[in-house]
């Protein structure tokens, strides 16, 4: 083979040094692209970790800046400020001064123990230079020392410094070993401190008076820039501004400069220039390969002068750039000498070999082809033009249930069920003009008829090979009994679920639904298997859905999206409804597809919008009714108020108030009332609501009710919960409705009384009239006296009817048991003046217990009604009563003309008669007096128009009478 290639041919000896000198200059490029390359990479890497340290460095100070600023205005320190510049404190103020200190001692306690890095806070005075509050961590403790150890520090470099600064700023000391009473603290502790000036609140004139100080711990904040776990080739150094390390891999070289044996940056390395620095104590012979690189950032330690900072220093060596460039070399040698061996041992040799392994591999291919078709998990086949099987592994055996030697020679026809043995020859001839590798059927289902007649439903891969001297077909056969099972077991257990399901490839043709996407959509499965999904989607969304289903596809796989999505859907009918999808990705044997679980949300939106609105109207019709709500959790002894209840008190939303402060807003008789029914609450689990004086905030007096039930969990009382009502505005309008009332019982009684007495004397004088001109009166004038006298009787019945019906429904009556039965026929005696009716009464209860006076009252106005307007002047009158609880049913019936439906409430208005009084006399009074009555007590009365014949009235009376009507008392 080598020898159809002119190069070997011409290559000579002498030549082999040039190549040689070649070879070692492009192994010279490429190295040094290689190492520049690695260089690159570790520059970049080194840039990025002192970028992020310096930044993380920062961060920490600006937040200890800011911590430090914050707690220069704590309350407690400018309470301190406003005292410190008085000359003399009196006790009062003394005190004062002192719970300020206590209080900011508590406040550094709180700030050291839950900031790490804090080491001590201080309050020192401006003045004296010495400590006021000293708060320290010490042993794993956090304690505020005495006085008799707090110290001078007012020839403390920041303590200087700190006294220039301007109201607002901080100072950032550098960084340290600590110093107690003027010597290093052992074992070293290296520090930073943050200090701010306090100013004095005294006007027109502000003066400093402390400093608040905090020391941060050096070795807390560095152990941030700690880069060992994650860079085994990178090393991070820190320096002042004078090079002196603060923090270096050797911690002994660290902050030599405070015990005097300095450690520089100069000290270690050696500028080479170009970036690249040099160990200087490295004595080793290939010590100039060993080049470092550098990577700075500055950290300010003032923002107003640049000399004042602190650098992040990453450091990497060449150690990898080296390692690559050498195995670079390494490879690059053995290449070339693989290759020179090649060219100098397969020059002569090499056709002979690739005639011998030509024919070797002629011959152990059919060798291999055998072992491998006989192994294979699928069944394969080899068919020549004319369909005769020529080849057939032991799988196609299994599938078929034919043995390889019944197989071969056979037709093809022989494995096809009878429908598919006609078209089958004119499918092989096409595929023989155009043989290519492709899945048989075309989207058709394929089956292959096995020895026992079945039929077995398959998938088979068809593709061509040179077999035997001629062009065959080779058939991958593969038996997808079970798979179709699990497909169609899969098809049963998505059609029975409740949501909408849809399974589309990522063209979006539709490929699997189930039921309930043909209930919720409108389509049948035929309407939808083989569309595109763009027919359920809205066409505002379509483009959209589009993009959003492909770009799904692509990233589905990198993780599994549990998210919900909500968009519109379109039915059939071209109704458009809100729906939430859930999407996910599944693998099938015909790719990817992707899975779509619907649900409607059209009952769940309207039934939202139900809630929003209804609690909407909830909050403004609370509002509206100036109901308040609280809560009292029984854990906590916290107490809850709503918007509403804190304007009732009078008091600031959000304010804070304790049970016993709560309570003492109720007037001193209402106090016990509120304690006696919270105990009650607690103790019996009794609901309350009770109407009692209150004083709010701005000391105005009112009326509130006050309602509650308590709540438990596990059987343990928890939390009272309740309502508050300003009621005064009630209070006052029922005492005002009261006292009209009185005023117009009192108006009703003497406009009755006094009304009557000239009523009697114009009665009188028509009586002498008629008695003194009796036989001198036309007939005419006789009945125009006659009409007068009736008129006036009329109008003292309309006047004791007015009394009556103003005094209806008064409570107040006695209460006692009562035979029913006899009170009826009592009022039935009363009424049948002419004996002309007659009673029939039915009741299977007796005794009851209740309010006789107006019962009577109402049962005595019906009979009178059905007696007095009957139209014949004899008839029945029909009185029943049943039990159904709360009430006592009534009705009572009689057979005259009956009312019509049109007049069934207009008779329960005052002064309506449906006859003229001259035909039947009354006020008209009598059915209003009922209704008035039966309201009252809590009942209700109507006119039965269903009966056939007569007048049926029905009247529910409460059977819990005393409820209504506490003023009530047997006896009276």
């Amino acid at each position: 083979m080598l020898k159809q290639i002119p190069l070997l041919n011409r290559i000579k000896p002498h030549s082999s040094a040039i190549t040689f000198v070649f070879a070692a200059v492009l192994m010279l490029i490429i190295c040094h692209f290689v190492y520049w390359q690695e260089v690159g990479s570790i520059q970049r890497e080194i840039d990025t970790v002192a970028r992020a340290k310096a930044d993380i460095l920062r961060e920490h100070i600006d937040n200890l800046k800011r911590e430090t600023l914050f707690l220069s205005k704590l309350p407690d320190v400018k309470g301190i400020a406003s005292l410190a510049h008085q000359p003399v404190l009196d006790t009062e103020q003394q005190a004062q001064f002192n719970t300020h200190i206590a209080h900011l001692k508590d406040v550094f306690k709180y700030y050291i123990q839950s900031i790490p890095e804090l080491e001590q806070a201080r309050f020192i005075d401006s003045k004296t230079g010495f400590e006021t509050i000293r708060v320290e961590r010490m042993k794993g403790s956090v304690i505020a020392l005495p006085d008799s150890s707090l110290q001078q520090k007012s020839d403390r470099d920041y303590f200087i410094e700190a006294q220039k600064l301007q109201e607002g700023d901080v100072y950032v000391s550098p960084f340290n070993l600590n110093q107690e009473n003027g010597s290093l603290v052992f074992p070293y502790l290296p520090v930073m401190r943050v200090s701010t000036l306090v100013f004095s609140q005294a006007k027109p004139q502000k003066e400093s008076i402390g400093q608040i100080v905090i020391n941060v711990s050096a070795e807390v904040l560095f152990s941030q820039l700690d880069i060992t776990s994650t860079y085994s080739n990178i090393n991070i150094y820190l320096v002042n501004d004078a090079g002196d390390y603060l923090l270096h891999p050797d911690k002994t070289k660290t902050f030599g400069f405070d015990i005097g044996q300095r450690y520089t940056l100069e000290d270690d390395f050696t500028d080479v220039g170009d970036g690249m620095y040099l160990t200087k104590d490295d004595s080793d012979f290939f010590s100039w390969l060993k080049v470092l690189f550098f990577s700075e950032e500055n950290v300010y330690l003032d923002s107003t002068n640049t000399q004042r900072k602190v650098v992040v220093l990453a450091v990497a060596n060449n150690h990898l750039a080296i390692t690559k460039t050498l195995t670079v070399i390494f490879w690059y040698w053995v290449i070339i000498g693989i290759l020179i061996l090649l060219l100098k041992n397969t020059k002569n040799e090499v056709a002979l070999k690739a005639k011998q392994q030509h024919l070797n591999t002629v011959l152990t291919m059919e060798q291999e082809l055998n072992s491998i078709l006989s192994h294979a998990p699928n069944g394969i086949m080899v068919v020549n033009r004319q369909g005769i099987i020529t080849l057939a592994n032991t799988q196609v055996e299994r599938i078929f249930g034919y043995s390889q030697g019944e197989l071969l020679g056979q037709s093809m026809n022989v494995l096809l069920p009878a429908r598919f043995c006609h078209v089958h020859p004119n499918f092989m001839q096409a595929f023989f003009s155009a043989p290519e590798t492709k899945l048989m059927g075309g989207g058709r289902e394929l089956y292959g008829l096995h020895k026992t007649a079945k039929e077995v439903p398959l998938e088979i891969g068809l593709s061509v090979i040179e077999y035997k001297g001629e062009l065959q077909a080779i058939c991958g056969i593969v038996d997808i009994t079970l798979r179709r099972q699990l497909e169609h077991l899969f098809e049963m257990v998505v059609d029975t679920l409740p949501n909408a399901v849809l399974l589309v490839d990522y063209n979006g043709v539709i490929e699997l639904v189930n039921k309930q996407t043909e209930r919720l959509f409108g389509y049948s499965r035929d309407d939808l298997l083989g569309n595109n999904i763009a027919m359920l989607v809205p066409e505002s969304f379509r483009e959209q859905h589009l993009a959003w289903r492909q770009s799904f596809f692509i990233a589905a796989g990198e993780e599994i999206d549990t998210e919900r999505y909500y968009i519109s859907g379109l039915c059939k009918d071209g109704t458009i409804f809100p729906l939430s999808i859930g999407l996910c990705t599944i693998e099938t044997h015909k790719g990817k597809k992707l899975l779509s679980s619907i649900v409607d949300l059209t009952d769940s939106e309207l039934e939202a919008s139900a809630l929003k609105k209804v609690t909407e109207n909830l909050d403004r019709t609370s509002k509206m009714a100036g109901i308040g709500g609280w809560e009292l959790d029984l854990i906590t002894n916290e107490l809850f108020y709503s918007e509403e209840t804190y304007r009732i008190h009078g008091l600031p939303l959000g304010s804070k108030l304790s049970l016993d402060e709560a309570i003492a807003f109720y007037t001193p008789d209402s106090q016990p009332i509120i304690r006696k029914t919270l105990t009650e609450a607690i103790e019996m689990g009794k609901d309350w609501n009770v109407e009692v004086r209150f004083t709010n905030a701005a000391n105005k007096l009112i009326w509130v009710k006050v309602a509650g039930t308590i709540e438990y969990e596990n059987g343990k009382a928890v939390r009272l919960a309740g309502t508050m009502q300003d009621i005064s505005e009630r209070k006052y309008f029922i005492e005002e409705l009261s006292r009209s009332n009185t005023e117009l019982d009192n108006f009703a009684y003497v406009a009755s009384h006094d009304l009557k007495s000239p009523l009697r004397g114009i009665d009188q004088l028509a009586s002498w009239l008629e008695e003194d001109l009796k036989d001198k009166l036309e007939d005419e004038d006789a009945e125009h006296l006659r009409l007068m006298r009736g008129r006036i009787s009329r109008m003292e019945k309309l006047l004791d009817d007015l009394l009556s019906y103003s005094r209806a429904g008064k409570k107040g009556d006695v209460i006692h048991s009562i035979n029913i039965k006899s009170v009826v026929e009592n009022v039935f005696d009363l009424c049948n003046t002419k004996n002309a009716f007659s009673l029939e009464f039915e009741s299977a209860t007796t005794d009851i217990t209740t309010a006789s006076v107006p019962l009577e009252q109402v049962i005595r106005n019906l009979i009178n009604n059905a007696i007095k307007h009957h139209d014949t002047g004899k008839g029945t009158v029909y009185v029943s009563m049943v039990v159904n609880a709360p009430f006592y049913e009534f009705v009572v019936r009689d057979d005259g003309p009956g009312i019509l439906d049109e007049f069934s409430e207009k008779i329960f208005t005052m002064f309506t008669t449906l006859k003229p009084r001259d035909e039947v006399e009354g006020s008209g009074m009598g059915l209003a007096i009922v209704k008035k009555i039966v309201v009252a007590m809590g009942g209700e009365i109507s006119l039965d128009t269903s009966v056939q014949k007569g007048a049926c009235f029905k009247f529910t009376w409460p059977m819990e009478i005393q409820n209504l009507m506490p003023n009530s008392r047997d006896g009276e």
